[in-house]
């Protein structure tokens, strides 16, 4: 299947010299489109905005939304609290500045969804919680919900053979004083690639965030913890009860919290299913775009 490439390639952020961009995708002869702003996943370690799925980037023809696929800076040069600032920043520019720099009624900024996948997810979820307005329905794919979780505090194998690396390997990106990156490459290009399952064998996903175990400053992004005080729009949760990069039971938690507050949520767990279950180009869901599009 041929790849499609983004229709534009705007930056929504500066940090002194650091350029943030966005891709955006837009289907034909739109006019008023939604949007759907997509995070890539990483767990804040380490990705790119170009890894948006087949099924996303189709879907932009086929359901006549918009997509936006944004990078962000990545941790733990920044702390999670600077990443979420670049999502504010993000969904900011798109209500209120990218329908100005792609032309009049080419986009409804007002309409927005937002998903991701991984730690993209998380951002999803981060932002349901606490962007006002919220966005009209969020799709959180094999989310990242707790770092203080019990997958996260205890040290995790290498998902399907990957790579692990060590800490002198990985020392240039584990140095909190070098510079912000917004991006990193592939395997075995870019050695920050084996950050993620790093982070898994040490089990340092709170540390590398900029938060403390148990701490206070971990509270607002333990996910399920803050769905009652804060709520969340309606959700379409994706997420395999066999992945071995975000254990299930991270997507379980913030679906049973939003249940109990009596909160609108689809949630899809195939059984037998991994990370990376919607990457593949023959992958279609269209209960997953009928709900979001019933918001939209």
């Amino acid at each position: 299947m041929a790849s499609i490439t983004p229709d534009h390639t705007i930056i929504y952020k500066r940090v002194g010299a650091l350029e943030i961009p966005m891709d955006i995708y837009l289907p034909k002869n739109v006019e008023n489109a939604p949007v759907l702003l997509w995070f890539h996943g990483g767990g804040l370690l380490q990705g790119r905005r170009d890894l948006v799925s087949p099924h996303m980037r189709n879907g932009v023809q086929t359901y006549g939304f918009a997509c936006i696929s944004a990078d962000y800076r990545l941790t733990p040069q920044v702390s999670v609290g600077d990443v979420f600032e670049d999502v504010k920043d993000c969904i900011q520019f798109i209500r209120n500045n990218l329908p100005t720099h792609l032309g009049k009624n080419i986009i409804d900024g007002s309409r927005l969804a937002v998903s991701g996948s991984s730690a993209g997810g998380f951002l999803t979820l981060l932002a349901g919680l606490y962007i006002d307005p919220k966005p009209q329905v969020i799709i959180p794919i094999y989310p990242i919900t707790d770092p203080l979780g019990t997958f996260f505090i205890n040290s995790q194998p290498a998902p399907n053979g990957r790579y692990s690396a060590s800490a002198e390997e990985m020392a240039e990106y584990l140095d909190v004083k070098a510079s912000p990156m917004a991006s990193s490459g592939k395997v075995p290009g870019d050695p920050r690639s084996h950050m993620y399952v790093y982070m898994l064998r040490t089990a340092s996903l709170a540390q590398l965030w900029g938060i403390g175990d148990g701490d206070e400053s971990a509270a607002p992004y333990r996910i399920s913890r803050r769905i009652h005080q804060h709520g969340l729009p309606p959700a379409y949760v994706l997420h395999g009860d066999a992945d071995t990069a975000v254990g299930v039971e991270q997507s379980d938690e913030v679906v049973g919290a939003m249940m109990g507050c009596g909160l609108t949520v689809e949630y899809e767990r195939p059984h037998g299913k991994d990370h990376f279950l919607d990457n593949g180009d023959e992958y279609q869901n269209s209960a997953l775009y009928d709900f979001v599009m019933k918001y939209l």
